[in-house]
């Protein structure tokens, strides 16, 4: 057996220690990344979880739509002329639309 072994430069110590050296050195490196994006992600989601403050004695404004850049404000009834206009066009071009309307919920 020793015959064997005398081809190898290193003694099975030398190569033990540098195993467990790897191994550990991985594993805290992996530890490390875990962490980071544990604490990144709970910092993220409280930054995303933020409501906007609301004044006391006004409610929320339900009864318009915001529109895209943010200056106009669209009525629901513009907004349900314009989803009807849409949807009679999708339907004299036979286009097949994905969206369906199930149930509709006063608020």
């Amino acid at each position: 057996m020793l015959n064997l072994l005398a081809w190898f430069k290193f003694d099975v110590g030398e190569g033990a220690f540098y195993a467990v050296f790897g191994f550990l050195f991985v594993f805290l490196g992996i530890a490390l990344l875990v962490a980071f994006f544990s604490v990144l992600g709970l910092i993220m989601k409280k930054v995303n979880a933020r409501k906007p403050r609301v004044k006391k004695g006004k409610k929320p404004q339900t009864e318009t739509v915001a529109a895209s850049d943010g200056e106009e404000t669209l009525s629901p009834q513009t907004v349900a002329a314009i989803t009807a206009a849409v949807a009679m066009y999708f339907e004299q071009e036979n286009v097949k639309c994905d969206f369906v309307v199930k149930r509709i919920k006063k608020l």
